[in-house]
């Protein structure tokens, strides 16, 4: 009898959590379903681009940001931030690094086209990161950029080492970097 009952309950139970936000029409969820899904919807990769001996593709650019929190720490923009999560590739057999400081927002000028060093901090991003041969990394950049800029997407540079073991030429890379256009998405 106890076995019976406690069988009963369990499928008690399952029955009323099967129908939870899923009992519609196909598409049909809850509202905070679909607003959840579009929140943490990303954007479609960039094609890759190269500068120098490295290969970059702008996975996804968010601006609107109000806050960037972190292990330790937490700051508040004093204009907004602007979120860019970078895919850095190193096709080379040798090591070649990437400096942070290079890659500037498009649309904003001066200094805060450069990543935000406090929020960069409170994210543990590196200043440069060594990539090793035939590796790539995934990085965030953090930018603090006015509230009424107007981002239209990344200018990224890569290294200036010699284009090869017994060269003392730069390998080929535009002088001012290269733009990745993109339309930033909004918010978190």
């Amino acid at each position: 009898m106890v076995a019976g009952l406690t069988c009963a309950v369990v499928l008690g139970v399952l029955a009323g959590t099967a129908g939870c936000g899923g009992d519609g029409p196909a598409g049909a969820g809850t509202e905070g379903e679909s607003a959840r899904a579009s929140a943490s919807a990303s954007q479609r990769p960039s094609r890759p681009y190269r500068d120098g001996h490295l290969t970059f593709t702008l996975l996804d650019l968010r601006c609107g940001l109000t806050a960037v929190a972190g292990s330790h720490s937490e700051a508040q923009p004093d204009g907004q931030f602007c979120s860019a999560r970078l895919r850095v590739d190193n096709q080379d057999p040798n090591f070649h690094t990437y400096v942070t400081a290079r890659q500037r927002l498009a649309g904003v000028t001066g200094p805060r086209a450069r990543p935000d060093a406090f929020a960069m901090a409170v994210r543990r991003q590196h200043e440069e990161v060594e990539i090793g041969g035939h590796d790539l990394v995934e990085v965030e950049l953090w930018y603090d950029v006015p509230r009424d800029a107007r981002v239209t997407g990344l200018r990224v540079t890569g290294d200036r080492d010699p284009s090869g073991y017994l060269s003392t030429r730069p390998a080929d890379h535009a002088p001012d970097g290269v733009l990745i256009r993109r339309e930033p998405r909004s918010g978190p």
